[in-house]
């Protein structure tokens, strides 16, 4: 099951990548990511899609719960909030990329917008 966590993070270096980093260290895949800059380019609203991992044996075969990662980030010194905004059954899939921007992911599933 996918979950979304809404996260406002102040505009640092590496504020992004250290946001991710925690989500993908603590037990849990990132499936998508959208980050907006404030109209006073003092903060992103990010958007982050993902699931549980499910642990490798021998551990206990059960995933870390979705509601125990607000916490985690928001230990990170840029969070300014986060929040656990729903839940979904099945994941579903990337929408594109909007004009001039490209996806994030994997070389094969990029799609760029040639702006000429």
């Amino acid at each position: 099951m996918s979950h979304t966590l809404h996260v406002r993070l102040k505009k640092a270096e590496g504020a992004l990548v250290r946001l991710l980093g925690q989500i993908g260290r603590r037990g849990y895949e990132v499936l998508g990511v959208r980050a907006d800059l404030s109209a006073d380019g003092k903060t992103f609203d990010v958007l982050v899609t993902f699931e549980p991992f499910m642990p490798v044996p021998p551990a206990l075969q059960q995933p870390r719960p979705a509601e125990v990662l607000p916490s985690l980030v928001a230990k990170l010194v840029e969070v300014e909030s986060v929040e656990l905004r729903s839940a979904s059954p099945a994941t579903k899939p990337a929408a594109p990329a909007p004009k001039g921007k490209a996806a994030a992911g994997k070389a094969e599933d990029m799609h760029f917008v040639d702006n000429e």
